[in-house]
């Protein structure tokens, strides 16, 4: 664990030694005072002149207090510097890590490991440890003294501190572990609260509220426990501390006073050796609760390199992330590809070939599926829930790796292009269309952050968006709300499919582009899908009769395989599994204008 704690302190070294350096020399003036007191007294019963040791004194004492005072703010600096440090490496990890790994993880938890675990490290790392070294070295300061002024005293001294320190390292131990039980359950909290208010409107609507209540109940009772169990613990460790403190001062008065009878100390020597046994309490107090705070800290730790460990997209992680925080994968670095405003790329054509995957290994999702789109080409991709279809975007996209077959670009495999530069060369519109809390500028540039107003205005025009923003105060800078509850359903589609288009992709994937537009909407949409053609290739996932009868391919998926594949017209003639698909896409066009929006295969899963 130290040599991990030790690792987390990177970049943070210097001044934390610094801080260090002057708390101890703070420590060292501190532990001359009782000498220099001694002196004041021995010149005092000794009639000497008093203007010298008392001056020595005092100057002790602001000397402390100066040098002390500007170690804590180096340390308090540090020790942000520390929590700087620490959030943008988690942040900058967790955005890289391969989202397979978010299907068992808990983003409520992670976001917990990212604010209040690293609060936890910074007390270890920065005051705990700096207090530990500080009070150790006051704590041997005052032995050594001690023993120097009367070696029997101080064996009797050590002997009570000794007995302390083993029944305070074995509380610590069970503080440690009642620690990690404490940040689990605090994470899960946060990661329950995390999914009740990412789906209030959900849980409102099914009059579930009592129930997420309970639950969060449980997990906030589950904390408490922790919580209580560790401050049992704690709660024994300062009076312990406490206790051997006022033996050890009680046994140097009562055995000063035998030794000042014996004629074996002198008055001064018993008065400064009072003034260490006083001056132990601090140092000795602070010690045993900073070997609780280590072991309050390995918990923390351990779930924060459970984040780094984490595997992330192009194999980037924390040996790439430099001293300052910063990742050496983005700092300083723009994104690969084309500019979005250098005017219309040249469409790309996509080729899949004998592609199997699943996410999990007993149940394959994609069976070989093959398929073709090419350039300047409009490809419908149609097919019963659970086909494969939003699985075959998920892997063009590369956000999982194929179990087999490849996918190529323009005749190139996926492998040879870095991640970046593969989708810089794709657009997509997603089915549940993702809208980011900010302003519909934010949303709109979000891929193209340099996009002119004119082509701006032009693609909203293309998507039937110009008079709604007109119509808005602030127009572009017009606030959306969490996840664009401020807008529509149509709204947040058509914001999406302008947000792919603005970055001028060479290949553009739509999920379901039609399913939550009006029918004004829908048909302009597919006229300008057309029109679209001339800058990219298209390849959407379709269930409206439109987009259907507007493609030039369409690739009939079942079972994960292509099951056919062909013009519209001629598959409606000669396929009879396409003619069904057909008959119930009609029925539903008719029966509703606004389809279903989860076909998922699967709780929990898109196909």
């Amino acid at each position: 664990m130290l040599r991990q704690l030790w690792a987390l302190t990177r970049g943070q070294r210097r001044p934390l030694a610094a801080a260090l350096l002057l708390t101890l020399i703070a420590a060292t003036v501190g532990v001359a005072q009782p000498l220099a007191a001694k002196g004041v007294v021995d010149a005092l019963t000794a009639h000497r002149p008093l203007l010298l040791p008392v001056t020595v004194l005092v100057l002790l004492l602001l000397a402390q207090a100066s040098i002390g005072a500007f170690a804590v703010f180096l340390l308090e600096r540090t020790g942000e510097r520390f929590v700087l440090g620490m959030r943008t490496r988690l942040s900058s990890h967790l955005l890289r890590v391969r989202l397979h790994t978010f299907d068992r993880l808990r983003v409520g938890d992670l976001m917990a490991r990212a604010s209040t675990d690293v609060v936890v490290l910074r007390e270890a790392l920065t005051h705990v440890s700096v207090q530990i070294a500080t009070n150790l070295c006051v704590a041997l300061g005052s032995v050594v003294a001690m023993f120097v002024l009367d070696p029997v005293l101080m064996l009797l001294v050590l002997g009570v501190l000794l007995g302390c320190g083993l029944v305070i390292n074995r509380l610590s131990a069970e503080v440690g572990r009642s620690s990690t039980e404490l940040q689990t359950a605090v994470g899960a909290i946060s990661a329950g609260l995390e999914r009740a208010l990412s789906a209030l409107r959900t849980v409102r609507a099914n009059r579930a509220e009592q129930r997420e209540i309970d639950h969060l109940d449980t997990l906030a009772h589950r904390a408490y426990d922790a919580a209580l169990r560790s401050a049992r613990l704690t709660a024994v460790i300062a009076p312990t501390a406490q206790l051997a403190i006022n033996a050890a001062f009680v046994l140097v008065l009562l055995g000063g006073a035998a030794r000042i009878d014996q004629g074996a100390l002198s008055l001064g020597a018993l008065v400064a050796m009072l003034l260490y046994a006083t001056q132990l309490t601090g140092p000795v107090t602070e010690l045993m609760a900073g070997i609780a705070s280590v072991h309050r800290a390995k918990g923390s730790n351990e779930r924060i390199h459970e984040v780094y460990a984490l595997p992330t997209e192009d194999g980037t992680g924390e040996d790439s992330t430099g001293e300052d925080g910063t990742s050496a994968t983005t700092a300083g670095r723009s994104t690969p590809g084309r500019q979005p405003d250098q005017g219309p790329p040249s469409a790309a054509s996509l080729e899949i070939r004998d592609l199997r995957f699943g996410y999990s290994p007993d149940a394959p999702v994609l069976r070989g599926l093959s398929l073709t789109v090419p350039a300047h080409a409009l490809v419908a991709l149609v097919g019963p829930s659970g086909a494969g279809k939003s699985t075959a975007f998920a892997l063009i996209n590369r956000f999982y790796e194929p179990w087999s077959g490849s996918i190529r670009l323009d005749g190139r495999p996926a492998a040879d292009l870095g991640l970046k530069e593969w989708r810089s060369h794709l657009g997509w519109v997603e089915q549940d269309c993702p809208i980011l809390h900010g302003t519909l500028r934010d949303n709109l540039c979000y891929a193209a952050p340099d996009v002119t107003d004119d082509r701006l205005w032009e693609v909203l025009d293309l998507v039937n968006l110009t008079e709604k923003v007109h119509g808005l105060t602030a127009g572009l800078d017009t606030e959306v709300g969490e996840r664009g509850v401020r807008l529509s359903s149509g709204e947040r589609q058509r914001i999406a499919i302008a947000r792919a288009v603005l970055a001028r992709p060479r290949l553009l994937l739509m999920d379901e582009p039609t399913a939550h537009l009006d029918p004004a909407s829908e048909a302009a949409l597919t006229v300008n899908l057309h029109g679209l053609r001339k800058e990219c290739a298209l390849l959407v996932i379709a269930h409206r009769m439109s987009t259907i009868e507007a493609a030039d391919t369409v690739v009939m998926l079942s079972d994960g395989t292509a099951a056919a594949t062909g013009p519209y017209a001629e598959l409606l003639r000669t396929h009879p599994g396409f003619q069904q698909l057909c008959g119930h896409r009609q029925a539903a066009d008719r029966g509703s204008a606004t389809p279903p929006v989860n076909r998922a295969g699967a709780p929990g899963r898109v196909s």
